[in-house]
């Protein structure tokens, strides 16, 4: 009788083992891989040995790791930091350009940067307090912008050595300030034409104003500042912009325009002081 090969047999049990139900089978597959991971088991030990011992323990590579974190995000902050403020100065800098090239008018004209330290809320303005004062040539009735061309308001009275107040243009009680307005159209024209308007503040946050409803006046359409009482360096900036025109309910010819600021005075955080005169700092 010819004699079975051992491999035959061990196949055929692997391949009855594979249809047999799992309780059967795994105490017999525990029990063998135990038996077969016996003469294994001092070889991964001494590799975990070799291991451990050419490579520090994962603490000391966890405190280096986390003391080049710190390093990373120390220095990633100062990075930030100076790319914060070479934004501002680049900002400042467009300011003056702006300003420079806005302002054609000749004579004695210096322009000086400043920091809004608090705001006072007021009927439909804002005092806002700035860290310019007498020394630096400031005098009350010196005229805030940003942007080159977008009027903040006045220098309010009683000007301090180093710090004063900007009264912002819609807050009640500003005086009538005259202004002309400019069709969004007329713009870029060469010689706009132009609509006279004197303008007082509402107590809302607004300006308004009397205008004849025949002429051609529309929201949207800017509105620049054109009053001799002003100093010479507030002549053509920006008041603000028509929202609104509406009829005059006592005067049926005549209607009423409502003009918002350019600017928002509760979000500024720097501007710029056109000097007429005084010392340089």
């Amino acid at each position: 009788m010819r004699k079975i090969p051992p491999i035959a047999l061990v196949l055929v049990a692997l391949t009855l083992g594979v249809f047999l139900p799992t309780p059967w089978v795994a105490p017999v597959t525990a029990d063998l891989s135990a038996v077969l991971w016996v003469p294994l088991s001092p070889l991964s030990h001494a590799a975990s040995a070799i291991r451990l011992w050419l490579r520090p323990g994962d603490a000391a590579v966890s405190a280096s790791v986390q003391a080049l974190e710190s390093d990373r995000d120390h220095y990633r902050g100062l990075w930030h930091a100076e790319r914060l403020r070479v934004e501002e100065l680049e900002r400042r800098v467009a300011q003056y350009q702006a300003t420079t090239g806005a302002d054609r008018g000749g004579g004695a004209l210096r322009m000086i940067g400043a920091d809004v330290l608090a705001r006072t809320a007021t009927q439909g303005g804002i005092a806002i307090k700035v860290n310019v004062g007498r020394r630096q040539g400031v005098s009350a009735g010196d005229v805030a912008i940003v942007g080159g061309d977008a009027l903040v308001g006045r220098v309010a009275a009683d000007v301090g050595e180093l710090s004063c107040f900007v009264t912002s243009i819609a807050a009640k009680g500003t005086p009538r300030v005259d202004a002309i307005i400019v069709g969004a159209a007329e713009e870029r024209a060469r010689s706009p034409r132009t609509i006279q308007v004197q303008l007082v503040p509402d107590g809302t946050g607004a300006l308004v104003g009397d205008i004849d409803l025949g002429l051609s006046t529309a929201p949207g359409d800017t509105v620049r500042v054109a009053d001799p009482s002003w100093p010479r360096g507030a002549q053509g900036m920006r008041v603000g912009r028509v929202v609104e025109v509406r009829r005059k309910e006592a005067q049926p010819l005549r209607g009423e325009v409502v003009v918002v600021p350019v600017i928002d005075a509760s979000t500024l955080a720097t501007m710029v002081i056109k000097l007429a005169s005084g010392p340089t700092p």
